[in-house]
């Protein structure tokens, strides 16, 4: 099955395509503030030099949040688009999920991502099973938030927390929209496809409205 993997959760834009489990086409692009110019012809550069077409695909998956607000709606609204055009599935991934399926740990993994100033999006994730669920949580409450046995900890948001558990391995857990597209393969053997219309990115805090 031909799985395109979208991740705009945080600066990173990054896309896959994968033919099963053969990574066809990997792109990732760290340019802040950029995803709206930036993903669509990443999308289109995919296919053009896989000599596939959208219509081809069967899955669309998606790193569904938390994250940025405006990187993840971009990211979605995307993946919703393909997903009504061609008629392929879509399954939106748990950004933080993604970020944690690193082979080779031994235990329970703490995932950060940087929210607003002074608060941080985390879970703690073992084996890919929740072992602390995603939460917004301030920077003074991830110490007493942690589970005592944690084999590590990382992410994009895990540089705030330089005094927190100084014990632990700090680990390079970077967005990989190849994750995200085999997670989303995953998942749509287990759970199925996601509702296309119902389908809304994981912020965890309210958007702010003007």
């Amino acid at each position: 099955m031909l799985t395109l993997g979208l991740d705009t959760a945080t600066d990173v834009c990054a896309v896959a395509l994968l033919d099963g489990d053969r990574v066809l086409f990997e792109a990732t692009l760290d340019v802040p503030r950029s995803h709206g110019r930036r993903l669509a012809p990443l999308v289109a550069q995919a296919f053009e030099h896989t000599d596939r077409t959208p219509a081809d695909l069967g899955l669309v998956a998606v790193s569904a949040g938390p994250g940025s607000y405006t990187g993840l709606r971009i990211g979605m609204s995307t993946a919703k688009g393909l997903a009504l055009a061609t008629g392929a599935d879509v399954v939106a991934v748990p950004t933080l999920r993604a970020l944690a399926a690193t082979p080779g740990l031994d235990g329970p993994v703490a995932v950060f991502l940087p929210s607003r100033r002074g608060e941080v999006y985390a879970a703690v994730y073992d084996r890919g099973e929740p072992v602390r669920e995603p939460s917004a949580l301030a920077l003074d409450a991830v110490a007493d938030w942690l589970p005592a046995d944690l084999a590590g900890l990382g992410g994009p948001g895990a540089d705030r927390l330089a005094d927190v558990r100084p014990d632990l391995a700090r680990l390079g857990l970077r967005p990989s929209a190849v994750v995200v597209a085999r997670l989303g393969r995953q998942r749509l053997r287990v759970s199925g496809a996601d509702d296309v219309a119902a389908l809304e990115p994981l912020y965890l805090k309210p958007v702010a409205t003007s």
